[in-house]
């Protein structure tokens, strides 16, 4: 039999993509999901009655874990879109069957680290068994309001290496929120386009220009997710596979950036290093670009790697010398002829008391040097 071969300049045709959709509260994001083509929705958030007479698709009421650990493909053969809402919901469910097993509990409840990581792997297989099934998966998410200095970020509610995994495998990835209209009327609409405020994927073109795709009232226009998932089909299928790689590689690197942009302390650097190992280990095209805009965020913050533990570190609060500690270095700055305003102005610094007390003997040390310079008052 004569193998298929599809040059490296043709399309790949793609028949199932991977959707990934937040939005704020209240916005309908689980009557969204059942205008998919042929759509059920595993409903972990316990929501799906809110969609009321919008409800067009199949449900699974998980109550617990073991209701869908299961699952097979020929539960899920009659069905073209499958829909996870929502996929913060889905890790609880998995956190809290393995808090079940009291041997994964430490003694103040909380999972001990190991049975997290297995909560990570169980999640991240059973994400990849519903890709394997050749179905459109549309993971649902709420969005997470968080402050990065004085600019609002808005991204989905999920924890740290499953955020990113599920950046990283999304074709398509839109926030769905509300704006006002030059009419003065609330309006539903969702980006595909990253912005500062926002993450976003749009290998699907949606949009256009803006990313910006308006939601219709969804009582005349069922079929709206489903036209939206042909859409982004159509388009990804008008490109070579080389073209459509660097088009996700890209975006890959742009929200890796944004979420190194948003890091503000050692555990988020944590989480995003292990999201690394795993970009480094599939031999990503922008793996050392994205080491290095992790590395700069941690000097920004001021943060170390210790490498017994492999994990950073915050940076030691800052405690200042003592007004004994300052009069003694006084003493030692004029056995050496120096003057106290030439040794600040070599330090950086505008008063002794600027001196961290863990750098003391460093900093008597570099007098000592700046002494033998033969630079005197």
């Amino acid at each position: 039999m004569a193998l298929n071969i599809i040059p490296a300049d043709q399309p790949l045709l793609v028949k199932a993509i991977i959707v990934y959709l937040y939005a704020d509260p209240g916005l309908g994001k689980t009557s969204i999901g059942f205008t998919g083509n042929k759509a059920i929705s595993f409903d972990f958030d316990k929501g799906s009655h809110r969609a009321g007479e919008l409800r067009r698709g199949a449900v699974v009421q998980v109550n617990q874990w073991t209701d869908v650990a299961n699952l097979t493909a020929n539960d899920l053969e009659p069905y073209n879109t499958i829909v996870i809402d929502t996929v913060g919901a889905m890790l609880e469910s998995i956190k809290t069957h393995l808090m079940l097993n009291n041997t994964n509990k430490q003694k103040d409840g909380s999972l001990k680290l190991k049975a997290q990581g297995l909560a990570n792997n169980i999640f991240k297989q059973y994400v990849n068994s519903f890709i394997a099934s050749g179905k459109d998966v549309v993971f649902i998410a709420h969005a997470s309001e968080d402050q990065s200095g004085d600019q609002v970020i808005y991204r989905p509610d999920l924890g740290g290496k499953n955020r990113n995994e599920l950046y990283r495998i999304a074709d398509i990835m839109g926030y769905l929120t509300t704006v006002t209209t030059g009419e003065g009327k609330n309006a539903r609409v969702i980006s595909f386009k990253p912005c500062p405020t926002h993450h976003a994927k749009n290998a699907g073109g949606l949009g256009g220009e803006t990313g910006e795709v308006w939601v219709p009232e969804l009582k005349t226009t069922p079929t709206f997710l489903a036209d939206l998932i042909k859409q982004a089909k159509d388009h990804i299928n008008t490109m070579t596979p080389e073209q459509l790689a660097s088009v996700k590689a890209q975006e890959d690197l742009d929200n890796w950036k944004q979420s190194c942009d948003e890091v503000e302390h050692a555990g988020d650097l944590n989480q995003l290093t292990n999201s690394l190992q795993d970009l480094v280990q599939s031999k990503h095209v922008y793996a050392e670009s994205m080491r290095q805009a992790l590395l700069l965020r941690a000097k920004e913050l001021g943060c170390k790697f210790n490498k017994q533990t492999g994990k950073w570190e915050n940076p030691i609060e800052f405690q200042a010398i003592s007004d004994g500690q300052r009069d003694q270095l006084q003493a030692f700055i004029d056995e050496r002829g120096l003057d106290i305003k030439t040794v600040c102005e070599h330090l950086g610094i505008d008063s002794l008391l600027q001196i961290d007390i863990s750098q003391l003997q460093s900093v008597q040390q570099e007098i000592d040097n700046l002494a033998k310079q033969g630079i005197t008052a």
